[in-house]
């Protein structure tokens, strides 16, 4: 560029400086010459340098705005994921309850309290569920509601148990 910088190609390539900083030396170079007049001073010149600067800089903070975009969307669709596997876990270790107390069934109904009972059973105080937590999964789960006295119980449904076997095994 008609030397307009004087700086040893070496020197560049140990410092590694970035777009910015090799503009902001070409600034300071066009600069220099001007102020001691040793070139045919053009202020177009010094203008075009500060305009790429700016340029520069709205790429750069663009650009950072694009990667915190896909970092955001990156942490939202990982604990969506997260939430999914929990509830399908959590779904799974009531269906595998259900499974082991076919025995209990009577006229063809599970109390939700015996399901959660069984579920709690097994597990430590903090992690224990509610009646009203295992009703609702269980109505998410596609079960069918039904009273058995004065409480609240499934329909035992083999084939749909089944299907719930086939999913959790192949999810």
């Amino acid at each position: 560029m008609n030397g307009l910088i004087d700086t040893d190609p070496e020197s560049c390539r140990r410092e590694e400086p970035n777009d910015l900083k090799l503009v902001e030396i070409l600034i300071d170079k066009i600069i220099k010459r001007l102020e001691e007049n040793s070139f045919e001073p053009k202020v177009q010149d010094a203008l075009k340098a500060i305009q790429l600067k700016q340029k520069l800089v709205k790429t750069s903070e663009a650009e950072k705005t694009f990667w915190q975009e896909i970092d955001e969307i990156r942490r939202s669709e990982l604990q969506r994921k997260e939430s999914l596997e929990k509830t399908e876990n959590l779904q799974a270790q009531i269906l595998r309850t259900i499974i082991r107390l076919k025995y209990e069934v009577k006229n063809g109904m599970l109390p939700a309290k015996t399901i959660t009972d069984a579920y709690n059973q097994e597990k430590s105080e903090e992690c224990h569920l509610t009646y009203q937590r295992i009703g609702r999964l269980l109505s998410t789960m596609g079960f069918q509601k039904a009273r058995a006295g004065n409480n609240s119980a499934i329909l035992w449904n083999e084939e749909q148990i089944d299907q719930m076997i086939e999913i959790f095994s192949s999810g």
